[in-house]
């Protein structure tokens, strides 16, 4: 993340390069960018953790790439109190930076409040990034404080276009100035240089290693909580704690599945013992994987928080989950190999 100075400097540069004005300094007409080849964003199709994702649709990498090379693919957090999937999806700085990192690009972040004459910098920037095809994200457009991206902008008005998980129709979302005000950060991706690709996945190796124990950890609170019968009496907030429970179960196999396609796409970057041991790791997040489709992913229905208000439903996800955790120790150890013979 840049300090204000340097994107402020970075937004004056974008207004000073941004097309034809008079004397005073005005625009001498309105302009409009819409990327119109940006794709609608769901949950429940196989991209659920919306930062990686967005970066990898801005930038147009693989989704599983940018998932494995910010180490999103290999954690598992939950909040215990709450119940709450939102705690259990990669959100944070650091994983916006090696996700960047991993599509040659470099994060600009910008938070508000902006004052008059950084309403325009940041309209230019916006421009900018859509002149350039690389759309900028923003966290908290629409819903929750999930990310999305900035797919178009007229500068008069201004209006906005936007792609998030939240949107009612299949037509990017139409914003005013105060709805990009209030979101939580703008994030513009400058171009940086080609990735090196081994160095990524031996440091996104080396992460997934310093996580296993909180990963590990996570999974036996969530075993447990399962297993507490009297932590789901209250029957008023049952559809709420089954969508909360759905919801990570949906993100583990997400990020599971991404773990096993980056490592098997990398182990080619490291023929011998430690391609086999990378091999042998996405085996076993694959059958991690595997455990949480068995009781059920995707589209959250009446159906599903029937079943997760049986106790016996619960008692079989925690079974699953325990079989998950031996799996995550094995992907942990055939990870820890891997490294060992990494050059």
């Amino acid at each position: 993340m840049r300090s204000p100075s340097s994107s402020t400097r970075s937004l004056r540069t974008a207004r000073e390069t941004a097309g034809p004005r008079c004397a005073s300094g005005l625009r001498i007409a309105p302009r409009k960018r819409i990327l119109k080849d940006i794709p609608p964003l769901h949950f429940g199709e196989g991209r659920e953790c919306t930062l990686p994702a967005c970066i990898a649709v801005a930038t147009g990498q693989e989704y599983d790439w940018v998932m494995g090379a910010s180490g999103a693919a290999f954690t598992t957090a939950i909040d215990v109190a709450g119940w709450d999937p939102i705690a259990a999806a990669p959100l944070d700085d650091d994983t916006l930076g090696r996700a960047a990192r991993a599509t040659g690009t470099r994060p600009d972040t910008l938070t508000p409040p902006y004052d008059e004459d950084m309403r325009e910098l940041v309209i230019e920037r916006v421009l900018e990034a859509l002149e350039t095809k690389t759309p900028p994200l923003a966290r908290g457009l629409v819903g929750p404080t999930e990310y999305g991206l900035l797919v178009g902008c007229d500068d008069e008005g201004p209006t906005f276009y936007a792609r998030t998980y939240f949107d009612k129709t299949e037509q990017p979302t139409k914003l005013d100035w105060n709805a990009v005000a209030a979101a939580t950060e703008l994030v513009f991706l400058d171009r940086a240089g080609s990735p090196d690709r081994a160095a990524i996945a031996r440091d996104a190796v080396d992460g997934a290693a310093a996580s296993a124990e909180a990963s590990d950890h996570a999974l036996e609170m969530w075993i447990a909580a399962l297993r507490d019968d009297t932590r789901w009496t209250d029957t008023r907030h049952a559809g709420a704690a089954a969508f909360g429970d759905h919801a990570m179960r949906t993100l583990l196999a997400d990020k599971r599945r991404a773990a096993a396609s980056f490592l098997r796409t990398t182990r080619a970057l490291f023929p011998g013992s430690p391609g086999a041991d990378l091999l042998r790791a996405a085996e076993s997040y694959g059958y991690v994987a595997d455990a949480a489709k068995k009781v059920g992913i995707g589209p959250f229905d009446a159906s599903v928080a029937m079943r997760f208000l049986d106790a016996g439903h619960r008692r079989s996800w925690a079974k699953q989950l325990e079989a998950a955790l031996g799996h995550e120790r094995d992907a942990h150890g055939a990870l820890a190999a891997a490294r060992a013979g990494m050059r």
